[in-house]
């Protein structure tokens, strides 16, 4: 029985001698990698502003008058321009009527003193004066008219004194005018022709300016914006200057509180990156206080943005641009995790760990502080199938 189990172990042992020995080749993984280099990035100052409309404009006639027509909405995208808002031209026309006739007769009256009047002459002087008369009746009989309308709330109190600028106007001009005429009668000295010559020129100046309310009896836009708020509506009478609708501008600003701390590195004119969820706005310091707000003893710093679609009111991210620095970035996509943060990196056609110390987040990207030289390759694809000591092999 020992003899049986001999030959057999020896048997075995003649049988391994005689197989031939192959070395198993190990395939290596593929793997992409970037080349680390050292580049240029901007040292930053990090806050959150709140986004504002740079011109918020008020427009008003430079007239009263009646609301003839309205051409926009509240919320409407307008440009420069753009009609807004149009008047009654009937009591604008009147009133260059009105004021071209007074020109003109001023005028010849002026004319007439210098040579002598002639019978004529005369005779249109009180002409004048009797269209002066008819002025003042009819204007007076409005005014009282608006008097029992303003106790039946029927018209505002504005519009009733406007009548009765018109009245206390239109009787001047009656008192000047007989006064002119009573001259022509009797002769005109040197003082009384500068008088004359006064009038003219005040009534030609009241002329001019008619003719130019009337054409801008149509209210435009001088800026690009939004319409916040139209306060009034067709029909309505409205006096000079009164505020009538609001306009929004398109440039926007974001004010922002600056510590004490950083406020002495902000200097006016300097870059600014605005980010609102994906969008990124350039922008430039407009202004910088010198003093803090009392309540949160913060310095208010405004921004002027390029145009944006960023709306009004959002909250922003901002970065004050304070230099450039120099460093070491990688993919966000790169980094690995196993209770310490670390990449891999080939060499000699292995991957390597290498913990790295991690810094600002810039966009898809992130700093390296330590672990990371320029020049390492570091692996970006197929990573997570590695590990430590492993073959590679760079895809192209």
């Amino acid at each position: 029985m020992k003899k049986l189990i001999t030959l057999t172990i020896l048997g075995l042992l003649v049988l391994t001698g005689c197989q031939t020995q192959t070395e198993i080749e190990v395939v290596g993984k593929n793997v992409r990698i970037v080349e680390v280099e050292t580049r240029k990035y901007a040292i930053t100052l990090e806050y959150m502003g709140i986004v504002d409309a740079k011109n918020t404009r008020a427009f008003a006639f430079k007239t009263g008058g009646k609301i003839e027509e309205i051409y926009v909405k509240s919320g409407q995208q307008i440009s420069k321009g753009d009609k807004l808002i149009r008047l009654n031209e009937e009591d604008l026309r009147t009133a260059v009527d009105v004021a071209k006739a007074q020109y003109e007769m001023a005028e010849t009256q002026y004319n007439m003193a210098m040579k002598g009047a002639t019978e004529e002459e005369i005779n249109q002087a009180k002409i004048s004066v009797e269209m002066a008369e008819r002025n003042v009746e009819n204007t007076r009989e409005l005014y009282e008219k608006y008097q029992k309308l303003l106790e039946g709330g029927a018209v505002s109190l504005q519009q009733l004194q406007e009548i009765k600028l018109k009245l206390d106007l239109e009787e001047k001009q009656l008192n000047s005018r007989m006064e002119a005429y009573n001259r022509i009668l009797k002769g005109a000295r040197d003082e009384e022709l500068q008088i004359l010559k006064s009038q003219m020129d005040i009534a030609y100046a009241s002329y001019q300016q008619s003719q130019g309310l009337l054409e801008e009896s149509i209210l435009r836009s001088d800026i690009d914006g939004v319409i916040l708020q139209i306060q009034v509506k067709a029909g309505d009478y409205i006096s000079q200057g009164m505020p009538i609708i609001i306009i929004k501008g398109e440039e926007t600003t974001v004010t922002v509180g600056v510590s004490n701390e950083d406020v002495s590195k902000i200097t006016l004119g300097m870059d600014v990156i605005v980010a609102h969820q994906n969008n990124e706005v350039k922008g430039i310091v407009e202004t910088v206080s010198s003093v803090p707000k009392s309540q949160s003893s913060l310095y208010e710093v405004i921004i002027d943005l390029e145009p944006n679609t960023i709306p009004i009111g959002s909250l922003v991210n901002i970065d004050f641009i304070l230099g450039e620095g120099e460093g070491i970035f990688l993919p966000m996509n790169s980094l690995l995790n196993e209770g310490v943060d670390f990449v891999y990196i080939v060499q000699d056609e292995r991957a390597v760990m290498q913990e790295v110390l991690l810094g600002k987040v810039f966009g898809n990207e992130i700093k390296v502080l330590e672990g990371i030289n320029a020049g390492d390759k570091v692996i970006v694809e197929g990573m997570r199938s590695a590990k430590n000591n492993d073959k590679v092999e760079i895809k192209e």
